[in-house]
Order: structure tokens, then C-alpha cells, then sequence
């Protein structure tokens, strides 16, 4: 019969906690198993994702298109125009406080890069320049008088039609409604002059060569010129029925030309018999 010796440890050995007891190893095993395996520690989460910053984009124009007497910045003659003739653009770019982040100044149909993340903005339904230009507007038509004919030196009294127009569209579920509302006409008669009107000019019936009108153009040679108009459309959008808001730009849309056939006058001497 085997025995098996257990080891001897010195008195003072147990005292020092050196010798383990059965019931000891035991809970000591018990304790390492739950801590690596079982027991998670109290109170602790997961870590939180902090939620990104949101963004909105507010562009609007440097005249208010609102306000008759500030429109194509006659209000501000410092401001300077686009290449179309069309007032400027600022856009800002807000936080979710409605405080300013970022501020462009840009042309239509120019837009700037921005340097923020683009799943930072919040969607929302809105109506911008070059999307506005997408929409058919048609353009202005140009009448005369005398009709596509003039004399040297003589007033040919010019005008444009004039016409709101209207679009809708289905965005996101939402109905939108546009609005193309002419506001400027750019002309250009062929011969080096220009002219650029807030206004169109109207028919008149009893016009001469002799009558000088605010949209009327006197050619000084003679000749076959190529008159056209660039009518400049403003925009607005609603969206579900509400309130109608601006499109800040305008889309500038030519008109298809006409010919103006400039002749001079001859003075005879007819002697009588």
C-alpha cells in the first residue's frame, strides 16, 4: 500500500498565509474563473458615438429680389454683377443653432465646393440656381416697329413679351411648385450698342421713326443687324401648398433673334416743266 507524504511546512509558515487549505483553492479557482470568463465588470457600457454636427445651407442674394427698389443691386451700386448681367450670390452654411459657420460668394451656376462632409447636412426640399435652370423656361419674343425695318438715324421702337410661367414637380413625396418670373431684359441691337431694362416695353401703334421711346434703338449706319434680348427669370418654390420662397439667382434665357434691315434716305431735286 502506497501512502502519500503531504508536505511539512513550518509552524510559523501557515501563519504568514503561505499554507492553503483545500476549501482555499478551491474558492481561489472559483474567483479566477468567474473574472476571466463569467463576470462582467458593474457599471460598465459600451462606448457612445458622439453624434456627427448637422449642417443647413441658406444662399441668398445680394439684392433682395423682394424688394422692387433694391432689385439687380441698383441698391448697392458697389456690387458687382455677374458675367450674365445677374445679381450675386452669398451662401452661408449654419449649425444646427442657426449660427454661421462658412459664407461663398458665388455667381449662378457657380456654386463653391464646401469643405464639410456632405452627410453633415440636413435633407430638406428646396429649389436651387442651376436646378431652377433645368426647368423649360421659355424665353422672351421681340417685336418691332416699324417691323424688322428702320431708316438711318430713325427710332425703332423695340419690346419683349412678358410672362409669368409655371412647373411643378414631385420631390421626396412632396409636391413643388416653381415659379419663372421675368425681372430683367438685356438687349443687344447688332451694332456694338446694348440696353438693359427692368421693364419690356410695350406696343405702340402710333410710333414714327421720329419718336424716340425708352426701349427704342437708332442705328447710325446702314445695314442687316441681328437684334436679341436676354430675359433674366427669378425664381420661387413651394412646397405642399405653402408659403412660396425665392430661388436666389436668376437664369438668364435668350430670345431668339430677328433681323432689322436699316436703310438711308435720298433728297431728289425734281425740276418742274
Amino acid at each position: 500500500m502506497n501512502t502519500i507524504q503531504l508536505p511539512l511546512y513550518a509552524a510559523g509558515d501557515e501563519e504568514n498565509g503561505i499554507r492553503m487549505r483545500p476549501e482555499s483553492i478551491h474558492e481561489e479557482h472559483d474567483k479566477k474563473e468567474n473574472f476571466n470568463y463569467k463576470r462582467q465588470p458593474k457599471n460598465q457600457s459600451s462606448p457612445k458615438s458622439v453624434p456627427k454636427e448637422k449642417y443647413s445651407i441658406r444662399d441668398y442674394e445680394s439684392c433682395d429680389p423682394q424688394k422692387i427698389e433694391a432689385r439687380f443691386c441698383d441698391s448697392i451700386p458697389e456690387e458687382s454683377r455677374c458675367p450674365d448681367g445677374s445679381a450675386p450670390i452669398y451662401r452661408q452654411i449654419l449649425n444646427d443653432e442657426d449660427r454661421l459657420v462658412r459664407q461663398y460668394r458665388y455667381c449662378a451656376g457657380d456654386p463653391p465646393e464646401i469643405d464639410l462632409p456632405e452627410d453633415s447636412f440636413i435633407e430638406e426640399i428646396s429649389i436651387d440656381i442651376n436646378e431652377f435652370k433645368e426647368y423649360p423656361i421659355f424665353a422672351s419674343e421681340i417685336s418691332s416697329n416699324p417691323n424688322k425695318f428702320s431708316l438711318k438715324n430713325g427710332h425703332t421702337h423695340f419690346w419683349a413679351s412678358e410672362e409669368v410661367q409655371s412647373f411643378t414637380s414631385n420631390l421626396s413625396g412632396s409636391t413643388v411648385r416653381i415659379r419663372a418670373i421675368p425681372v430683367q431684359w438685356n438687349w443687344d441691337y447688332g451694332d456694338g450698342a446694348s440696353k438693359t431694362r427692368d421693364f419690356p416695353g410695350e406696343a405702340a401703334p402710333n410710333h414714327t421713326l421720329r419718336d424716340e421711346t425708352p426701349t427704342s434703338h437708332s442705328y447710325s449706319d446702314t445695314g442687316t443687324f441681328q437684334v436679341e434680348v436676354t430675359t433674366l427669370y427669378r425664381g420661387e418654390f413651394s412646397v405642399d401648398g405653402g408659403a412660396w420662397q425665392a430661388i436666389p439667382g436668376q437664369a438668364a434665357v435668350p430670345s431668339e433673334p430677328i433681323e432689322i434691315d436699316v436703310w438711308r434716305t435720298e433728297k431728289e431735286l425734281i425740276a418742274n416743266e
